[in-house]
């Protein structure tokens, strides 16, 4: 096999790769996003806000509450039924943005930021180390690669870790 051969084939290979990461990182994200989207109910009419039910309270008195169009705020606080942060939302005075998702034991299993070095969607495990990083990151730095050629850090990337935080796999 000459050595143009063996280097497409290499090439397909990676390419390869790179397709099911993409894909899998595509499932990965709509299986996180779907069921939120499933659970909001659209406005009845447009114009008119929702209402909606408050549960805990006995059938006769169910209270009804308009929601509004806006809500403005500097920080954003999702609690579970035991008053446990399960998320935030969260603007910066550096022009960044963060929602970040928090397991019941109150460890932060996702985050979603934009920030001045772009956006990032962080996965991390049940110990807090990042296991996989998709778009921005300055996790990874710059580096010299295997033929001595300086390669910067991309402003967006596929990133997998190990659980004990080395680098599995990069692309770019």
């Amino acid at each position: 096999m000459s050595e143009v051969e063996l280097l497409s084939k290499r090439v397909r290979t990676l390419e390869n790769r790179f397709r099911n990461i993409k894909l899998l990182a595509a499932l990965a994200c709509v299986g996180i996003l779907a069921p939120g989207f499933l659970r909001q109910a659209p406005s009845p009419l447009p114009g008119v806000p929702s209402i909606r039910r408050v549960e805990g309270l006995p059938e006769g008195a169910q209270a009804r509450q308009a929601v509004e169009n806006e809500v403005r705020a500097h920080q954003i606080v999702l609690v579970d039924e035991r008053g446990k942060e399960r998320a935030s939302l969260v603007a910066d005075n550096a022009g960044s943005v963060f929602l970040v998702m928090s397991d019941k034991a109150g460890k932060t299993r996702v985050s979603l930021s934009v920030s001045n070095d772009g956006p990032s969607l962080t996965f991390l495990d049940p110990s807090g180390q990042a296991r996989t990083i998709l778009g921005s990151t300055t996790v990874v730095p710059s580096h010299v690669n295997d033929n001595g050629i300086a390669e910067l850090a991309p402003p967006s990337s596929i990133v997998f870790f190990d659980s004990k935080g080395k680098l599995l796999f990069r692309t770019p």
